[in-house]
C-alpha cells in the first residue's frame, strides 16, 4: 500500500508538470469567469499545507507531547493530498480534463484513508516516515510552482 501511495504522489507531481505545459493548459473562455473566484481559492490552497503544519506544530508543542515526530509528518503528508484534491478540482473546472477529476477523487480517497493517525502509523513505520516527508516536500514544491505559474498566467 505504501508503494501505491508513493506512486500516486509521483503521478500527481508529473500531472502538475503536464498542466503547466502550454499544450494542456490553454486559455479558454472560462478563464475570464473563473478568475475572481478561483484565483483566491488557489492562492489559499498554495499556503494551506504550511498553515496546517504550523497549527499542528503549535498543538504538538503545547498539548500533544507524545509521538510528536509522527504527528508532524502525518500532518505534512496528508495536508498535501487534501491540497492536491482541491488543485485537481481546480484543473477540472479550468480545462475540463476528466483525468484531473479522477486524480482529485484518488487524492481524496488517499487523504481520507490516512487521516486517522493509527492508519498512518500502521502504514508508514521506521524509515518510510522519512520517505513520506521527502515525497510531501516534492509534492509541495511541485504544487507551489504550478499554482504560481497558473496564477501568473490568469492574472496577465
Amino acid at each position: 500500500m505504501q508503494f501505491l501511495i508513493f506512486t500516486c504522489s509521483l503521478v500527481f507531481i508529473y500531472f502538475n508538470y503536464l498542466v503547466i505545459k502550454d499544450d494542456l493548459f490553454k486559455a479558454n473562455s472560462k478563464t475570464v469567469t473563473l478568475n475572481n473566484r478561483f484565483i483566491r481559492l488557489i492562492n489559499i490552497v498554495k499556503f494551506a499545507p504550511v498553515i496546517a503544519f504550523i497549527i499542528l506544530l503549535v498543538l504538538v508543542l503545547f498539548f500533544f507531547h507524545t509521538k510528536s515526530g509522527i504527528r508532524l509528518s502525518h500532518a505534512w503528508f496528508i495536508s498535501q493530498f487534501w491540497a492536491y484534491a482541491t488543485l485537481f478540482y481546480f484543473f477540472y473546472k479550468m480545462i475540463k480534463n476528466k483525468l484531473s477529476l479522477i486524480f482529485a477523487a484518488l487524492s481524496i480517497i488517499i487523504a481520507i484513508y490516512n487521516t486517522p493517525l493509527f492508519h498512518y502509523e500502521h502504514l508508514f513505520v521506521g524509515r518510510s516516515v522519512i520517505l513520506t516527508d521527502f515525497f510531501a516536500i516534492l509534492m509541495f514544491i511541485s504544487m507551489w510552482f504550478t499554482i504560481s505559474k497558473i496564477t501568473m498566467r490568469l492574472q496577465h
